[in-house]
């Protein structure tokens, strides 16, 4: 049901957004584009699990098509990362906990032993989560220089202010790890088993051929 919602807001706004084109033929077509391959990457886990033959936990699934309502629909498509100051910060926050999460899919495939350390846990998923926070600033900064975008608002901002853009964005995606760590570290305290919710896992032979047929 998240998924056919996320997917109908995304249609609704691709259909408004030829509407717009038709009327005014002046109009750009890149945010057409950006909604066409928001669709797109709404079926990525679809794709992995038709190709790999794996299941997905509902749990990972859920979390990313809420990331992705509230980055790409409501902060680009709605425009609310120019509208409220500080939704890129919650996006920023949302990616920290959703890559913390995500980190538990590793950890649940280092061994056992690994997986129900509370202190490996921690580390680990906070780790893993600051990481690709820090990546992501590196692919914005890269992305603004190849593709002349303006992912850092270096066109708004100048100087010590596109600084703390950047700065900012970073420490609400470290304080996402550190919420998700805390409570990855905490139910697998609780549970010595916890990692195995993210456990990713085979489809058998005979699950597919339903699926297929």
């Amino acid at each position: 049901m998240l998924f056919v919602g996320v997917l109908v807001a995304f249609i609704i706004s691709t259909v408004f957004c030829i509407v717009d084109i038709v009327e005014n033929v002046t109009t750009s077509y890149m945010p057409l584009l950006q909604r066409i391959l928001a669709i797109f990457i709404l079926f990525i886990p679809y794709l992995l699990r038709w190709i790999f033959k794996i299941q997905f936990p509902l749990s990972a699934t859920s979390l990313f098509y809420i990331f992705l309502f509230l980055s790409i629909y409501l902060g680009t498509f709605v425009n609310l990362y120019n509208i409220v100051w500080w939704w890129d910060l919650v996006v920023h926050f949302a990616s920290g906990l959703l890559l913390g999460f995500l980190g538990m899919f590793f950890v649940n495939h280092l061994g056992k032993k690994s997986s129900g350390s509370v202190m490996y846990v921690f580390i680990f998923v906070f780790a893993f989560s600051t990481a690709f926070a820090g990546l992501w600033e590196i692919y914005e900064f890269i992305a603004d220089i190849i593709f002349d975008m303006d992912m850092q608002h270096a066109g708004e901002l100048v100087g010590q202010s596109a600084l703390f853009d950047t700065m900012f964005d970073m420490i609400a995606g470290v304080v996402g790890a550190i919420v998700a760590a805390l409570c990855c570290a905490i139910l697998t305290y609780k549970d010595k088993n916890f990692a195995l919710q993210f456990k990713v896992t085979r489809i058998k032979k005979q699950k597919i051929s339903q699926i297929e047929e």
